[in-house]
């Protein structure tokens, strides 16, 4: 009968649950059309209403719409939203996911262990919709245990009308089986006990009085009857062994034991309980109250908690990890289990068992894996998702402070960490880490978000506003001061900048965390646009032209195969009027845009590999230049390429350019490259090694916009340079009054000094020429001699260009 019962239990619940999927499905299918039209329509109260109203049917456990990540964008509970499925949602399965997101078949299916059916339904709307792109899925869990309970109590019913009937003939069978068995059987029983009583007392003769029976089996029952006692014996021995390893397996576990009896409210604590806390048997009380004293205040409250809960039936096991006071005064963590072991004719709990587990490594273990989740690796700085949930806890705090954030970004670090190798690249942000850190006070959060990114949230600034920004602008030179200072690493020293991109915070409650690292972002680009090494605030014109600039990016790619750049060429002339030298320029006309500045693209390209594509062509432009100067016997010095830093730090640069030159068949004299002095210390003893390789060929070297880069001069002395270009800047002060005369003075003196010969760039008026000349500055450069030209018009000038009086080339 039980087996039919279990039969029929069986087959009514698989029917129950085959309904059950079926009328999810055609729920799904539903609202896999809602979904769908709602977003074709862009009505996602809609879905918001149909999954609310589904919701209604308290059996749904969970009800979501994820896309392709696993982010939840619509669900029954609102606080789902926005999170990961997989760490909110217990049951998901994200392998399961992507696996019908490939398929585009659902999936339903009942999960035996959470009594629940879950459903994968993927969605297939336009790509137009976010929350439709491929991989988009509605995933549903309902619970079935109230429908399993119903159909199980349903069988039970009918089970118990047929056991009834079963026991009426079951009642007759027992009289029978009473009047013809049990009966003899009891009498043979009472004469057993007095042959056993009799042998107790030395009587060995015992006859046993005649039982009438109608089944002979019985009387070989007889013969059974004589073993009882030794059998006795040896199951009362096999009982002690049991106890005996009951504990010996107590002991070795090292768990302590504890045992409550409610009705007396003794409580029993093991020797090993009080050991486990320094104590011996004697210096602990065996009573409630000693764990209550002992419990750790915040964990307490909790642990109590747990326990009530189970002594009142709500939950099945009682299990509590919490902290007890050692006799050294420290805490240890414990893992505390008991179980019900005793009721009385009432049912009501009368006696618990359980056991202590010290779980002190375990804890430990886990706290330092927490740590880790929230902490880089490297730098031990909070991470990520640390400074967001920051961020959110800023958001929450009834503070009536402004905050600000500061995304610093390391100005080339790909290059630095290439050329020093990882090991090294990685003690650099550990010493830029430790900066930080050092310098910031507990108001602020310092975190890595990537390889070359740093944050720094500064959450309490004053309230008025323009003394809160002058705080902000003041802070971010503080940061760059910090990172600029040199660093010594591997017997090096590494000099690097900052791009640093801050957000003004002045209303915590609309902090919305992603978008404010998205604002700090977008200034930390304008300022990697701009050339890198500095500082911008966020304003909201900023997003308009991080758009541009994304434009002009994408153009620039396609720029050199449609023939869009080109060369333009500057003479540079001699105190004599002479033109010796020329620098090549790049221009760039779009077809749409018309002419681009390099102002404009330059620094774009210097933060991707594109200034590498860049500068190749720009090297292979200028040798074919030099080539047909040489074809029409036209007389000039070198050619000045510009070269990035990024370029130029590649650890195969020289070589490279060598071999290009070589192939070209040009003198290796004939081009002269201008680096600026960030190229040059962004990893001194590197670019030393280059500059020598290159000067060896013969290849000479200027450093471009002198004066307006690193304070440090002491690089001057250790590289072999050929000249210094006096950046047009202090060019353009000459006669406005004596400290801007004295400063470019000191230039060329300091120049001569190191016998290095002096370039002034920008020279467009007479008294800028006169003066120059008057204090012995070598070359010139700049539109009192020519604008740049193009190459036809640049041999043009030097054919014709006649030595006398200068004038101003418009």
């Amino acid at each position: 009968m039980s087996a039919e019962y279990f039969y029929e239990r069986s087959e009514s619940q698989q029917e129950a649950l085959t309904n059950k999927e079926s009328n999810i499905e055609q729920h799904l299918l539903r609202m896999q059309h809602i979904v769908e039209s709602a977003l074709e329509i862009q009505d996602v109260r809609r879905i918001e209403q149909e999954i609310s109203l589904a919701a209604t049917d308290l059996d749904i456990m969970v009800y979501t719409v994820l896309n392709k990540k696993s982010q939840i964008r619509f669900a029954n509970h609102l606080v789902w939203r926005g999170s990961q499925a997989n760490l909110v949602i217990d049951g998901y399965e994200r392998k399961v996911h992507h696996a019908i997101s490939e398929s585009n078949k659902p999936l339903i299916k009942f999960n035996s262990e959470r009594l629940s059916i879950q459903a994968y339904y993927p969605l297939n709307a336009s790509e137009s919709a976010d929350i439709t792109k491929d991989g988009s899925i509605i995933y549903l869990e309902y619970d079935v245990s109230p429908l399993l309970l119903e159909v199980r109590n349903g069988v039970f019913q009918s089970a118990m009308r047929s056991w009834f009937v079963s026991l009426i003939g079951l009642f007759i069978f027992l009289v029978f089986l009473h009047i013809y068995l049990i009966r003899p059987l009891r009498l043979m029983a009472i004469a057993a006990t007095e042959a056993i009583t009799l042998s107790g007392a030395g009587n060995s003769k015992w006859q046993m009085s005649p039982v009438k029976v109608v089944f002979s089996e019985l009387e070989a029952i007889n013969s059974q009857l004589i073993n009882f006692t030794e059998k006795l014996e040896r199951s009362e021995k096999r009982l002690s062994d049991s106890q005996q390893r009951w504990l010996f397996a107590i002991e070795v576990s090292r768990n302590g034991i504890w045992d409550w009896n409610f009705v007396t409210g003794e409580v029993f604590l093991s020797d090993r309980w009080k050991e486990m806390l320094g104590y011996s048997n004697a210096e602990l009380e065996n009573s409630l109250s000693t764990w209550k004293a002992l419990l750790h205040p915040e964990d307490k409250s909790d642990a109590l908690e747990t326990l009530n809960q189970y002594l009142n039936n709500e939950v099945d096991e009682f299990e509590s990890v919490h902290r007890l006071k050692h006799k050294q005064g420290h805490y240890i963590w414990v893992l505390d289990r008991g179980m019900i072991v005793e009721w009385d004719d009432t049912g009501k709990a009368t006696r618990m068992i359980g056991t202590h587990a010290d779980v002190s490594s375990e804890m430990r273990n886990k706290q330092v894996i927490q740590h880790q989740a929230k902490h880089d690796l490297l730098t031990d700085l909070p991470n990520r998702r640390s400074l967001l949930e920051s961020l959110y806890s800023l958001k929450e705090s009834s503070q009536e402070t402004a905050a600000a954030l500061f995304l610093i970004d390391l100005d080339n670090f790909k290059m630095i960490n290439d050329a020093l190798g990882h090991h090294h690249g990685d003690r650099l942000l550990i010493q830029v880490a430790a900066r930080l850190t050092s310098y910031f006070s507990s108001n602020s959060l310092i975190a890595r978000l990537g390889t070359d990114e740093f944050v720094v949230l500064i959450k309490q600034l004053p309230v008025e506003h323009q003394a809160a920004k002058r705080r902000v602008h003041a802070l971010a030179s503080q940061v760059r001061q910090i990172i600029g200072r040199s660093f010594h690493i591997n017997n090096q020293t590494i000099s690097i900048s900052a791009s640093v991109g801050a957000c003004f915070i002045e209303d915590q409650v609309a902090i919305e965390p992603e978008k404010i690292l998205n604002q700090a972002d977008l200034a930390m680009q304008r300022v990697k646009e701009k050339g890198r090494d500095g500082y911008l605030l966020y304003s909201e014109g900023m997003e308009e032209s991080a758009h541009h600039s994304l434009h002009i990016k994408s153009e620039l790619s396609e720029a050199i195969a449609l023939n869009q750049l080109s060369l333009v060429y500057q003479p540079i002339v001699d105190r004599n009027g002479k033109v010796v030298c020329a620098e090549a320029l790049l221009r760039w006309q779009h077809h749409e845009m018309g002419n681009i500045p390099p102002s404009k693209f330059i620094p774009l390209a210097e933060g991707s590999s594109l200034i590498e594509e860049l500068g190749d062509w720009v090297l292979h432009e200028s040798c074919n230049f030099i080539n047909q100067l040489k074809a029409k016997h036209v007389s000039l010095d070198a050619v000045a390429i510009n070269v990035s830093a990024r370029q130029f730090n590649q650890g195969e640069f020289a070589s490279s350019l060598l071999k290009v030159i070589s192939d070209l068949g040009i003198k290796a004299s004939s081009i002269e490259l201008e680096l600026t002095e960030y190229a040059l210390l962004s990893n001194l003893d590197v670019a030393k090694q280059a500059m020598e390789q290159l000067k060896r060929a013969g290849i000479s070297i200027a450093v471009d916009d002198f004066g307006t880069g690193y304070s440090s001069l002491s690089y001057l002395q250790s590289i072999p340079l050929s000249r210094l270009k006096l950046d047009a800047t202090f060019v353009s002060k000459i006669g406005e009054n004596n400290s801007s005369n004295a400063i470019v003075k000191a230039i060329i003196d300091m120049a001569h000094g190191l016998n290095l010969q002096i370039v002034a760039e920008g020279v467009e008026t007479q008294e800028q020429y006169d003066f120059l000349l008057k204090n012995q500055c070598d070359t010139f450069q700049g539109y009192l001699f020519s604008r740049p030209l193009k190459e036809a018009d640049f041999i043009e000038y030097i054919e014709h260009s006649q030595i006398g009086s200068l004038k101003s080339v418009s």
